[in-house]
């Protein structure tokens, strides 16, 4: 049995073994869950499924697992994210995004029905910091001594040499068996190949940056970011990777404008240029063909490829500065910021606005959960119109304490972007609250 995992070990061997035991084990899961307290209430009677490196909702960033319970008609009602760490730290705004992530979830499904857990070596976890962006740390260590009760109360052989199989693969994870040949280790070809093109896209789009990405098989993607263009606003940059050999795309996207690709196409603004203009969803594409990129490749051999599509970023963001007041114009941005109250993108809008007052209360260790439940049943607008005419929360009254009524929603609506929102008598009672 020693000789079963000479080879080194990595932080996929923990997503293989999290997906196949939480599947073949309701126990383990029940396990999991019980770890997380209060803060999640899993769902009865539903179908529970699993996913490996799915994207999530919020970013667009891979999860390592991903735990979802489902309705007959296939629709989630409840999710645990799942991040698991062997060697490599997080990486630059890598837990602030479970932390987003798990909002957005909350705000559709309910306060109590997502949550996330940081997985690793008991020594790893003293090692990384998340300021509460996980709900709880569960050591490998632990799932070790879970198995081995398992182990010790189960006498079907074949189980019984299964479970043995799994204790010393979590024991190499941990280094428990370096002696034998075990020893934890990321994939050091994918995140040279990551860190190399970070590097040249610095030296050839100076005044974007690369927004970190998980560096998986499945990354075929990079998100520019810093991308600010007056007039063009909602702006995602990306260069897809595509499979070799081919073609792909460098591209920017204008989130929800899918509707403006027939006033573009007649407009003849891209007549003459290199770019054409693709629905992406309810988002309008304008890309230029690149040179398909394998990352799984030494970056040396892919640099060419690589260059050709950082180069047609660069080239399409300088067009996109020159070609932005006529293409403002023709998408018609200034009237689609001004769409009335109470239209879904105000709604949108609004709702980011209180979840990221629900993370900012986060951080100063106060979790506004009911103000989560109302907008799930409500919504942002309505909830906000609900506690203005309701006597002041607990909530209200915590913040008056901690001198952070500058996060109560009657301070909220008094902003400028918000007050059209809200009827005058609304904002006196705000007024007459914060005095």
């Amino acid at each position: 049995m020693d000789e079963i995992f000479r080879d080194r070990v990595r932080e996929r061997d923990l997503d293989n073994f999290l997906v196949e035991e939480i599947y073949a084990s309701p126990r383990f899961l029940d396990w999991i869950v019980d770890r997380l307290q209060r803060q999640f209430i899993a769902p009865s009677s539903l179908t529970v499924r699993l996913q490996k490196s799915p994207p999530r909702e919020a970013d667009r960033r891979q999860t390592d697992v991903r735990v979802g319970w489902f309705d007959d008609d296939a629709r989630m009602h409840a999710c645990v994210l799942i991040e698991s760490k062997i060697t490599a730290d997080f990486q630059s705004g890598q837990a602030e995004a479970y932390s987003s992530e798990l909002s957005a979830l909350r705000l559709r499904l309910g306060p109590a029905r997502a949550a996330a857990i940081l997985m690793a070596p008991s020594a790893k976890l003293r090692s990384l910091t998340h300021e509460g962006c996980f709900d709880a740390e569960i050591p490998i260590e632990d799932i070790i001594e879970f198995l081995r009760e398992r182990l010790q109360a189960d006498d079907n052989p074949e189980i019984a040499r299964r479970l043995e199989m799994r204790i010393q693969l979590l024991e190499a994870l941990c280094g428990r068996r370096s002696a034998a040949g075990w020893v934890g280790a990321t994939i050091a070809a994918k995140r040279d190949f990551a860190d190399s093109y970070v590097l040249l896209a610095s030296e050839i789009t100076p005044d974007l940056s690369v927004r970190p990405s998980t560096d998986g098989p499945r990354a075929i993607t990079r998100i520019f970011e810093g991308l600010e263009i007056d007039g063009l606003p909602n702006l995602s940059l990306r260069h897809e990777f595509g499979t070799p050999p081919g073609w792909k795309y460098a591209n920017v996207l204008f989130r929800g404008m899918g509707a403006r690709i027939p006033a573009l196409r007649a407009n003849g603004l891209l007549s003459g240029t290199r770019y054409t203009v693709e629905a992406a969803g309810k988002s309008l594409a304008i890309r230029v063909a690149t040179p398909a990129v394998d990352p799984t490749r030494l970056f040396s051999e892919e640099r060419q490829a690589v260059e050709s599509g950082l180069l047609a970023i660069r080239d399409l963001v300088s067009w996109l500065r020159e070609a932005a007041p006529k293409l403002s114009e023709v998408l018609n941005v200034a009237s689609t910021e001004r769409q009335p109250a109470g239209t879904m993108a105000t709604e949108a809008a609004f709702a980011e606005q209180l979840m990221e007052t629900y993370r900012e209360c986060e951080r100063l260790g106060y979790k506004p959960t009911g103000m989560l439940q109302m907008i799930h049943d409500h919504g942002a607008i309505e909830t906000a119109k609900r506690l203005l005419v309701s006597p002041p929360s607990d909530g209200f009254n915590r913040l008056a304490l901690m001198n952070r009524l500058d996060l109560a929603i009657e301070s909220i609506v008094q902003r400028e972007q918000w007050r059209g929102l809200f009827t005058d008598h609304e904002l006196k009672r705000a007024a007459q609250r914060l005095r």
